[in-house]
């Protein structure tokens, strides 16, 4: 594993996080598509996600920085999209109290661990599942923006809880992990 700073992974983690003030922006812009735009740019930001995934793994550039970095890239973009989406869709208010709570007790635990001297853990399929979950809801809700179609209740309930409970079983398996994975070593 090599733990250059600055990698392409790395930097497409950077540019994702440089896309969030562009896709609020563009959200309440108040022009022609902004809706429109801003989905494009939402896609762009989880297309590269998955590139910079699989760039690190296939070229070995997996790096310490990459595991801390991608993630908080991940984490303000679904945090900055929800609380986005909840100013139209007042359904989500409950998904974004359970993902601030998830991300702030995961990042407490995180910052715990690291003054302890353990290294980041990685991704596991359970965190990949909550988050292409929250993307999929997320679409739904600016696919209906753009079409000015108004939401089924039943859908939006529907949607509601499965994130909820997708980022609560994500939650506790991040816990297992920290406090069972023998391979959590320190750094």
């Amino acid at each position: 594993m090599e733990n250059k700073k600055l990698t392409i992974p790395n930097i497409i983690s950077l540019i994702r996080i440089a896309l969030i003030p562009v896709f609020i922006y563009i959200y309440f812009g108040d022009f022609k598509n902004c809706h429109r735009w801003a989905f494009v740019i939402i896609i762009l930001s989880a297309l590269s996600d998955v590139a910079d995934g699989i760039i690190a793994r296939r070229f070995n550039m997996i790096s310490d920085l990459g595991k801390v970095l991608d993630p908080i890239a991940d984490k303000l973009t679904q945090v900055a999209i929800v609380v986005i989406l909840c100013f139209k869709h007042k359904t989500l208010i409950p998904v974004f109290c359970v993902l601030f709570t998830k991300e702030l007790l995961t990042a407490c635990a995180a910052a715990f661990w690291f003054k302890k001297g353990m290294k980041p853990v990685s991704a596991r399929w359970w965190g990949k599942l909550s988050t292409a979950l929250l993307y999929a809801s997320f679409m739904y809700y600016m696919i209906i923006d753009i079409i000015a179609y108004d939401s089924i209740l039943a859908v939006d309930i529907s949607i509601m809880l499965a994130v909820i409970f997708c980022l609560i079983f994500s939650m506790c398996g991040y816990i297992k992990t920290v406090l069972l994975d023998t391979k959590h070593t320190q750094v």
